[in-house]
């Protein structure tokens, strides 16, 4: 199911084969729906050849589960942009920094 954005961390779970023949794996629901909701896929995307299978591993979160979960998702992306700046900040004052210096040794008197 391509609307679902999942987790990289995939298991497989014995015994629970697609219909390929394969052992299906468990991967993770990060939408706002079913943030945190686990689901069985078939391990070979369709495009390789594997088959669309889907199944849910679990029932829905409670409504107030969802709320929760899709808020603190929320607040790591907002502070993993706020990281992402402010490393981008420290970099262009080191290098700003490293300009300015570069610049005035080059203009210092030759004493």
């Amino acid at each position: 199911m391509s609307s679902f954005s999942n987790s990289s961390m995939a298991s497989v779970d014995e015994g629970r084969y697609c219909r390929c023949g394969n052992e299906a794996l468990l991967k993770t629901s990060w939408t706002q729906l079913n943030s945190g909701r686990r689901f069985f896929t078939c391990r070979i995307s369709k495009k390789k050849g594997g088959c669309d299978y889907f199944f849910w591993y679990e029932d829905r979160h409670p409504p107030q589960a969802n709320r929760v979960m899709w808020g603190l998702l929320k607040k790591v992306n907002a502070f993993d942009e706020k990281l992402k700046r402010a490393r981008n900040i420290f970099i262009i004052g080191v290098v700003a920094t490293g300009l300015l210096m570069f610049g005035i040794w080059k203009l210092k008197p030759n004493c």
